[in-house]
């Protein structure tokens, strides 16, 4: 809370009786965060060595977005001074004075609203941080213990309890608690399995997590057939959440639309063109209990809602920043958190289990190779998959590698792409009807 306490006073000040006129202030916003975190990792079988040790840290950080009275801008990170100078404070505002740049359309700071009751605190993180942190060392001592017997195993686990503060010259006042968990392990840098929530994952989740994982270990070993012209590709979830990432929400960025330099313009837009196949729908949803891309407020302090983005389909709005939102003449939207809290949808969908038993050639694919350096805008992939799992007749028979070439928004538009649900990861098994040959 100093940060926050110290920020609040140097700006009110600034705004009401300025050291300098110069200095003066007509509007402002504080985001700052204090957490504490513990983790501990696993390297090539070995756990707290000198490269995973058992590591706790504790720090307050923040930024702000200052409107000065000529109505020029500036923003900055900001921490804690470690030193008792009371003369910091100044020299940092001068300094963000220097450093100001005209842009009208951020000057707006929105007014307060009611903010949704929304889960983003698993009280259970915090006794952890508070020194109950045997289930972490249980954890990698399980690992190890039920690992394939040559796998060489990778692995890191990570608590984090905090706070989030959010304050603005309009009135927004706003501190809540949150946590974070996340795990991850892999097998021979090839195999892997992860979990992120703002939640500790249960006994059961973490043993589903592990069989799939081993399972699909186990399939590595063997080699499969080539896949044919008529192999169902099928992007694992995790994979499904980097081609959404690269490949579409970039393209719902406000900035990116209003800018030109997107896949849809603001027309496309306003008339709800239809980009998805219409059993597809797209939102960002930061109201879902615990999940990791939830939250109270926006760092610019507007309140978590819904926000549609695909609606059977067709177009309903980018996400929107408030400088955005002044540009399009609308409220600002939801913001995704990277893409935790963007949540893909199809009509049909199934369960994993039901759509794996029903595929009769099919390749899984966990993992590519350049997908950061694909265009985004455009959709197109060319991309090679050198560790994929061949399926036939719904079961798994063993690992190929394979290319793949297409379009991610041709696939998404295609009446032949399904999904399946995994109660294991927030993003969908994608099915999909695409360029692949066995490399």
């Amino acid at each position: 809370m100093k940060l926050v306490a110290q920020l609040e006073d140097l700006l009110y000040q600034s705004q009401r009786a300025p050291k300098k006129e110069e200095l003066r202030l007509s509007a402002w916003r504080i985001l700052v965060h204090e957490s504490e975190a513990v983790s501990l990792g696993l390297k090539d079988n070995s756990s707290g060595s000198v490269y995973t040790p058992p590591s706790y840290r504790q720090g307050e950080s923040g930024e702000v977005f200052l409107v000065w009275a000529d109505g020029t801008c500036s923003q900055a990170m900001v921490q804690l001074s470690s030193l008792n100078d009371p003369g910091y404070w100044l020299r940092e505002l001068e300094q963000w004075r220097q450093a100001s740049y005209q842009d009208p359309d951020a000057t707006h700071i929105p007014s307060p609203e009611p903010l949704p009751l929304v889960a983003v605190e698993d009280r259970a993180i915090q006794k952890v941080i508070a020194g109950a942190d045997d289930i972490l060392f249980d954890q990698v001592k399980r690992w190890l213990t039920d690992k394939p017997s040559k796998a060489k195993m990778q692995g890191g686990i990570q608590v984090a309890w905090g706070y989030r503060h959010v304050r603005t010259s309009t009135g927004l006042a706003v501190t809540y608690q949150q946590s974070q968990f996340m795990s991850w392990f892999s097998f021979d840098s090839l195999i892997g399995g992860g979990f992120a929530k703002r939640r500790l994952s249960s006994p059961q989740e973490q043993e589903n997590l592990w069989s799939l994982t081993v399972n699909q270990y186990e399939g590595m070993q063997k080699e499969a057939p080539p896949v044919g012209p008529q192999t169902q590709v099928i992007f694992a979830p995790s994979m499904t959440e980097e081609m959404l990432g690269q490949f579409v929400l970039p393209n719902f960025s406000g900035d990116r639309v209003i800018e030109g330099q997107g896949a849809f313009s603001k027309e496309n837009f306003v008339e709800h063109r239809t980009v998805f196949h219409p059993h597809f729908s797209l939102s960002i949803d930061p109201l879902r209990p615990l999940e990791s891309g939830s939250y109270l407020v926006t760092p610019e302090g507007v309140p978590a809602q819904l926000t549609v983005l695909v609606r059977d389909g067709q177009l309903q709005t980018p996400f929107l920043r408030v400088k955005d939102a002044v540009r399009w003449g609308a409220k600002p939207t939801a913001l995704p958190q990277g893409t935790a809290g963007l949540y893909l949808k199809h009509q049909a969908e199934v369960p994993w289990i039901e759509a794996l038993q029903g595929v009769e050639d099919g390749v899984l694919v966990l993992s590519v190779l350049g997908l950061h350096t694909q265009e985004a805008v455009s959709g197109s992939y060319s991309l090679s998959a050198p560790h994929s799992l061949r399926i036939l007749k719904g079961q798994i028979v063993g690992r190929t590698d394979v290319k793949l070439t297409g379009n991610f928004m041709a696939d998404l538009l295609a009446s032949t792409t399904k999904t399946a649900h995994s109660e294991l990861h927030t993003h969908p098994y994608l099915m999909v009807m695409t360029g692949v040959q066995t490399l």
